[in-house]
């Protein structure tokens, strides 16, 4: 490691992330490559580090800065970063915990801004945007998972319901539960990931499987939706909604999400694929009806962050996932402050790629630029998983 630190009087952003096998040890290599080469453009010094690895009593963070030059990562000393972005994954609760202490502490440091906190779990973010008066009709029927009878109840009711964690990601976890003639019907996919089928005769059989697969894990029931083609092919629409070099949301694309045969859900983890979503809607629903739902879409996409924002405090960027019915109508499904990339890539507008990459260092260098007192509140430490 090169010992010798970088100018604390430097504009650094760290990209705080969580270790993981490799060299560098740390996932999205190329994305934080291209996050870094950008930033340097820009006037700043970009590195990626852990929250484990920092120095409180020196002040120092080991962090991997990438060098154009020598075409390789690069460990080095940094003074604490002056804007964090936070993309740390956590896999499991023990690391979510390991990491708490130390992510408050930067959080509360005065000389350090995050450029968003980490969104908790759904059923926060559910609650935050049921309050909203404009997007309330865009919202499925939810509830938090507390006992045996919500599930009864709600089958008796309704015949079926979608039922999914209330951390996690990538449509982990998440399953469609149903009555049928001979008794009840469940798929999806497990914590695991692996494909989920099966059936049972009696309701005990069907809640003690149930209680069995939650684990006491924190899971909410919602309304199942068809979002679906005539073909059963499951679909979604990932709004990208980010600040720009301005501080204003601006919607940066939206990708189609179309998931694998036979999935309930349309994440590309689970073995979907991406495309272009305004060709696809026009094939699915008309050309007026399409244009219809995709200024929708993008109305309720960039209202969401706003909303947010009022409850949660400071956000940079969100996934919102959309979801379309077979009547049209809209529903806001998920929110991520976290998001991927890998359904823009797959886009042919090279400018919808750039920037979903390009706006995280142009809005940290807006906050660099536009110091402000500390805002009154911010959350506790890290939430999402």
């Amino acid at each position: 490691m090169n010992s010798k630190p970088i100018r604390s009087r430097e504009r650094t952003v760290g990209i705080m992330v969580c270790p993981a096998a490799g060299d560098p040890p740390f996932p999205e290599k190329q994305y934080y490559k291209r996050l870094s080469l950008i930033g340097q453009k820009l006037g700043l010094a970009v590195f990626v580090f852990f929250p484990h690895r920092i120095d409180w009593v020196r002040r120092r963070v080991v962090g991997y800065t990438y060098s154009a030059s020598a075409k390789r990562w690069e460990k080095k000393l940094f003074p604490f970063p002056a804007a964090v972005y936070d993309r740390c994954f956590y896999p499991n609760l023990p690391t979510l915990s390991a990491y708490r202490e130390p992510i408050r502490r930067l959080m509360a440091h005065p000389d350090t801004r995050f450029l968003g906190y980490g969104l908790k779990g759904k059923w926060n973010v559910h609650q935050m945007l049921v309050r909203d008066e404009a997007l309330e009709p865009h919202i499925p029927e939810t509830e938090l998972f507390q006992r045996s009878s919500d599930l009864v109840r709600w089958l008796e009711e309704r015949g079926e319901l979608f039922l999914k964690p209330h951390g996690g990601s990538q449509g982990k976890g998440v399953l469609h539960v149903s009555k049928t003639a001979g008794g009840f019907a469940v798929r999806g996919r497990s914590a695991r990931n692996e494909v989920v089928h099966a059936r049972f005769r009696s309701e005990g059989k069907l809640l003690a499987w149930i209680r069995s697969f939650t684990a006491g894990r924190k899971y909410l029931i919602q309304r199942y939706l068809t979002l679906t083609t005539a073909d059963g092919e499951a679909f979604d629409i990932r709004a990208l909604v980010q600040k720009n070099s301005g501080g204003c949301w601006e919607l940066t694309g939206l990708a189609l999400r179309r998931g694998a045969p036979g999935s309930i859900t349309s994440n590309l983890h689970g073995g979907g694929h991406a495309g272009e979503a305004e060709p696809f809607l026009r094939t699915l629903y008309g050309e007026e009806a399409a244009r219809v739902i995709a200024e929708t879409v993008r109305s309720v996409a960039l209202r969401v962050p706003e909303v947010l924002e009022q409850y949660h405090g400071r956000l940079a960027e969100l996934g919102v996932d959309v979801g379309v019915d077979t009547d049209g109508r809209v529903w806001v499904l998920e929110a991520n402050s976290k998001p991927g990339r890998s359904a823009f890539a797959a886009l042919s507008d090279k400018r919808v790629r750039v920037a979903a990459i390009r706006n995280p260092m142009l809005y940290a260098k807006h906050l660099l630029d536009h110091p402000v007192a500390r805002p009154g509140r911010y959350p506790a430490g890290p939430t999402e998983r």
